[in-house]
């Protein structure tokens, strides 16, 4: 029941709809963001004060999809890191794992502004210390092509570092359970594994064939995620194969649950929770649909076909980690 004010003995009802736009933007600061959109709906001067709140979240603001209402919620991004100069690589319970302009790594809350950093990308076992200046004065990263061999070093634009370095994280849950969060890495060269601690210094390589974790040195890692039922990474290599890996004592652990599968194409490989709690697999077949007629340019060479034609999906399949493809 709303509150009324007594006026010269006559109850009045306070008028929400004259509150000062300057108090509502920030009191709609204050407010979750469900219960921000609402508010924008409440009345013609609300809703101004809305758009006014929304204008004041600026460039630097997320957009935010929920699937159960099909809603799109803006909340700002607070500085120094603005999310438009951010890479997303990964997300789970909240967080964000995005790359910032210099490559280096943090986990980010787009709902609370909380933000985390990360070990930096020359904490990695394949990058040979600091940026330093190429021949035409440019920050580079200097990148082994093998590793451990330090003379097929590669330099590698600080800034474009993150688009050829990292391939996607996975978070065992939320930075705020301390060093139970660890954020696993699947990165170049080959798709390695290297995984982290908020607060690590370094990020710890999973070296492949070396005896003692399990993992073979010939596989290339190309999906992974985190099974909160029995606390282990499960990881995807290139022959479908599917290994857990277990990070919580003093050394990796891996052991292989699915042997290769042998099949002609390559798939796009997912690992995914379905909602009654299991694991799945998803394998996801594209192909090219090229434009008819082709569109054709002028060069040097000829005329040619435009290459960057559509890429569709032709078969999705979930298969359970215990099955085969069918």
């Amino acid at each position: 029941m709303e509150s009324a004010i007594a006026i010269a003995g006559v109850a009045v009802l306070p008028d929400w709809t004259q509150l000062p736009e300057e108090i509502l933007v920030t009191l709609f600061g204050e407010l979750g963001v469900p219960d921000l959109i609402r508010s924008g709906a409440v009345c013609t001067s609300w809703h101004s004060a809305y758009n006014a709140f929304r204008d004041a979240c600026g460039p630097d603001a997320a957009a935010l999809y929920c699937p159960s209402t099909g809603a799109t919620f803006r909340i700002p991004m607070p500085e120094p890191l603005p999310l438009r100069s951010l890479s997303p690589i990964g997300s789970a319970h909240g967080w964000l794992v995005v790359a910032d302009e210099v490559s280096n790594l943090h986990l980010v809350n787009p709902l609370t502004g909380g933000r985390v950093a990360l070990p930096p990308i020359t904490a990695l076992h394949n990058v040979a210390g600091d940026a330093s200046l190429d021949e035409e004065d440019g920050l580079v990263y200097n990148v082994y092509e093998q590793p451990g061999d330090a003379s097929r070093a590669t330099p590698v634009p600080v800034g474009e570092a993150r688009d050829c370095m990292y391939d996607r994280a996975v978070l065992s849950c939320a930075p705020s359970a301390g060093s139970a969060c660890v954020v696993l890495l699947l990165h170049s060269p080959l798709c390695e594994l290297s995984f982290a601690r908020p607060g690590d210094e370094r990020w710890t390589w999973i070296p492949p064939g070396d005896g003692r974790t399990g993992l073979r040195r010939s596989n290339f890692y190309r999906a992974a995620a985190y099974n909160e039922s029995d606390g282990l990474f499960y990881v995807v290599s290139s022959d479908d194969s599917i290994y857990t890996l277990d990070l919580k004592g003093p050394s990796p652990v891996a052991r292989r649950i699915m042997s290769p599968l042998r099949h002609g194409d390559q798939p796009y490989r997912y690992l995914v929770h379905a909602p009654w709690g299991d694991l799945l697999q998803a394998w996801r077949f594209r192909r090219e649909h090229e434009p008819f007629p082709p569109v054709e340019t002028e060069e040097d060479d000829g005329p040619f076909a435009d290459p960057s034609v559509e890429l569709n999906t032709a078969e999705l399949y979930l298969i359970p980690l215990n099955s085969k493809i069918p």
